[in-house]
């Protein structure tokens, strides 16, 4: 639904937490958003419109409203809404909105959020960030899920576990299936239709991922990272590298 990635931003500061009322048939433009902004409208209708398309902000849709966008807004229904905008550098071109499960519940997080503000308690700007990271993972919750049934997904579980403890370690599919009590044959067709890639494959993924976290640390030198994921080689690791990213490891090492 959503082709922006939650799980990139970078929040930097809250700005504010506020709540606010807006009467029926209220409206306005907005240009090139300076700031992100995640709206809960819990009494109430409005709808935004952007780029032909309308986002729905009721008490069962959260909407999002990204850094550098533009839209219409329009009140529907008079109402109540609770704000909090924030500042990341990361920029989109539209609102998004999320459909919500709890809403009580995410309610209570915007209130809690903006009590602590009002009061200016000790570390709540901190606490301001920590709160709003709460939010957005709660949106990035409600996002449709493939479906796996969760019997499934439970028996690959312990493989999926053992890579994230031992992904520096030699993994080979017969371990792995070993951890599951499953053949290594069913274990791999059954990985595969879960994860979308073989049981391999995703450690060398796994791999990959935890080398660009080391690349842009003050980790070490390359055969260092190579040897501390487990590669034979340094040779090895930049092999791997660019064939899941593209580039060499020490291209990546200076962006």
């Amino acid at each position: 639904m959503n082709s922006c990635d939650l799980s990139d931003l970078v929040i930097t500061k809250v700005y504010s937490a506020s709540t606010l009322y807006t009467p029926e048939n209220t409206k306005l433009k907005r240009n090139d958003r300076q700031q992100w902004a995640v709206v809960i409208k819990y009494e109430g209708e409005t709808v935004y419109t952007s780029n032909g398309k309308q986002f729905l902000s009721d008490l069962n849709h959260m909407v999002l409203l990204p850094k550098g966008c533009s839209y219409d807004w329009q009140c529907t229904i008079s109402g109540h809404f609770s704000i909090i905008e924030f500042e990341c550098e990361q920029v989109f071109s539209e609102p998004l909105s999320f459909p919500v499960k709890n809403s009580e519940k995410i309610l209570k997080m915007f209130k809690d959020l903006e009590y602590k503000r009002n009061l200016k308690k000790p570390m709540v700007e901190i606490e301001s960030i920590r709160d709003t990271y709460s939010i957005l993972l709660s949106l990035e919750q409600t996002e449709s899920e493939p479906y796996f049934p969760g019997e499934k997904r439970q028996k690959i579980a312990p493989a999926i576990e053992y890579i994230s403890q031992n992904y520096h370690k030699s993994i080979t599919n017969d371990a792995l299936a070993a951890r599951t009590g499953l053949s290594t044959v069913y274990f791999r067709k059954l990985f595969t239709g879960a994860m979308g890639v073989s049981p391999i494959t995703y450690v060398h993924q796994f791999r990959i991922e935890k080398a660009k976290e080391m690349l842009k640390s003050d980790y070490g030198t390359l055969s260092d990272i190579a040897q501390s994921l487990g590669y034979p080689s340094l040779y090895d690791f930049s092999r791997a590298f660019k064939k899941y990213t593209g580039v060499a490891p020490s291209k990546y090492e200076s962006k």
